[in-house]
């Protein structure tokens, strides 16, 4: 076997490192930001639909607050846990004058986390209400009654007489 050398000639390059920033396009950057949980809520036309899917019924006053336009919804958590829930709405972009829970058990079902300047417990109907506010008004109170916890939350506060009379109202 012959064995040729070949000669290859060097080749010399020399870079010049210019720095470039790319911008990410928004849409890029928000993408991980669109992924939402879905609503457990389920709306119905009717408290009677709404009661048939929670298992038990809410009685709510006609109107609070002025707002006698009414959603029903009912989440159910899959592990036995039931809210049934009535919105009045204000008509403006969706906003709700107040809303009512119900549900089985003795715990805060309110989902109002909120830090009141001011918490009193009155008796209303021989029901030991629990009610938080500011200023005077009060914009939630929390009670239990016949192996339920009941929420009525209102937005713009009302007195205590009105958020007694509400409350007398709903079962």
């Amino acid at each position: 076997m012959v064995q040729r050398s070949v000669k290859r000639s060097a080749v010399r390059v020399r870079w010049e490192l210019e720095e470039y920033t790319l911008d990410t396009p928004a849409q890029e950057q928000t993408v991980s930001d669109s992924t939402q949980i879905p609503n457990p809520w389920e709306s119905y036309d009717t408290a009677d639909a709404a009661a048939n899917a929670a298992g038990f019924t809410l009685t709510a006053p006609e109107a609070i607050s002025g707002s006698s336009a009414k959603t029903y919804q009912v989440m159910n958590s899959g592990d036995g846990e039931v809210i049934f829930e009535i919105l009045f709405e204000t008509g403006a972009d969706g906003e709700h004058a107040a809303y009512i829970h119900k549900a089985s058990g003795t715990d805060d079902i309110s989902g109002d986390y909120n830090d009141y300047a001011e918490t009193e417990t009155l008796d209303v109907n021989s029901r030991s209400v629990t009610m938080k506010g500011n200023d005077g008004l009060i914009n939630l109170a929390l009670w239990t009654d016949g192996g339920y916890s009941y929420a009525l939350n209102v937005s713009e506060g009302l007195s205590r007489s009105d958020i007694a009379a509400l409350v007398a109202e709903i079962q």
